[in-house]
């Protein structure tokens, strides 16, 4: 009976140490940095955020959700920047991507798949004199791994982020306008 309840315990002990290990190895994103210094942290509760519109990208058969924190959101109700206001300190742009597929119960539509990387554009002009108050992060999703990595060696990566978005200067650098609802 002894070997039994040691046996019972020993086997109990090694459940629990995977059942621990793989809750202490899984990622916390809200602990990842881009090399620029902003942390996912600052996107906290972003899955719940108001959407702004979708989006496709063309050139990686992408399809996103663009998602706005509140004070985005209200600056799009005010008519920014179709006023020629530029965006309030504070906004904040979240863009998710995913692969697409074919709906397999439409075909006609199509649908997110794999998560791709979750991207964050927000306004400080404090942090970020250099890109005309807008701070970019990037983060890539492996859905091998179930892991997010930051983008770029080093803070160089928001250069070519904001040369993009330099396109749209007259939008206050952002693409993505607020819909008619």
């Amino acid at each position: 009976m002894k070997k039994r309840t040691l046996s019972a315990i020993a086997i109990l002990v090694v459940v629990l140490f995977m059942w621990c290990r793989d809750s202490l190895m899984a990622q916390d994103k809200y602990e990842l940095k881009a090399p620029n210094g902003i942390s996912f942290s600052e996107i906290r509760g972003y899955e719940t955020w108001q959407v702004i519109a979708p989006s496709y990208r063309t050139d990686n058969n992408e399809l996103r959700a663009i998602l706005g924190n509140t004070i985005m959101i209200n600056a799009y109700k005010d008519g920014i920047p179709g006023n020629g206001k530029s965006f309030p300190e504070g906004s904040v742009i979240v863009k998710i991507g995913w692969s697409e597929r074919k709906s397999p119960v439409f075909p006609a539509a199509h649908e997110p798949d794999v998560l791709k990387r979750v991207e964050f554009i927000m306004k400080d002009s404090r942090r970020f004199p250099s890109t005309s108050g807008w701070g970019y992060a990037r983060f890539l999703y492996d859905a091998k791994t179930a892991t997010f990595t930051p983008f770029g060696k080093d803070d160089s990566f928001a250069q070519e982020c904001y040369q993009c978005h330099a396109i749209v200067k007259a939008k206050d650098f952002i693409f993505t306008a607020y819909p008619q609802r």
